[in-house]
């Protein structure tokens, strides 16, 4: 009963572990228009080191804290092909209206940091 007991706790605890490691690598970053460098389309099978998707380029690192582990900062990738489509018409409407956009990053995708959604600002 008492090892049964120690084994669920540690269970228990390396849950957390998990569960609070991944709340803590999830977070919003913000493209002021000024930082826009450029929009990246690249299509399935063409480049090796990225996936299919939309990739936006900081002009110099997006401000992610210690906890992206992702070693390509200067990019947020959207690979989702509905998001990728959606984050397209975003970034279309942002740099023609000068317009601040955010981005949630949770994760990586090739060393990139894997934007899971967005929101346009005023």
């Amino acid at each position: 009963v008492n090892s049964k007991r120690k084994r669920m706790k540690k269970y228990i605890f390396m849950f957390l572990v998990i569960i609070i490691g991944k709340l803590e690598a999830a977070e919003w970053v913000t493209l002021a228009p000024a930082d826009l460098m450029q929009l990246e389309v690249i299509d399935s099978g063409v480049h090796s080191f990225a996936e299919e998707g939309v990739y936006v380029k900081h002009k110099s690192e997006f401000p992610l804290s210690n906890s992206v582990t992702c070693s390509k900062k200067q990019f947020v990738a959207f690979v989702n092909p509905k998001l990728a489509d959606r984050a397209m018409s975003a970034m279309m409407y942002a740099m023609s209206s000068s317009k601040t956009i955010k981005f949630y990053v949770d994760g990586c995708s090739n060393d990139y940091p894997l934007a899971k959604s967005f929101m346009l600002m005023p």
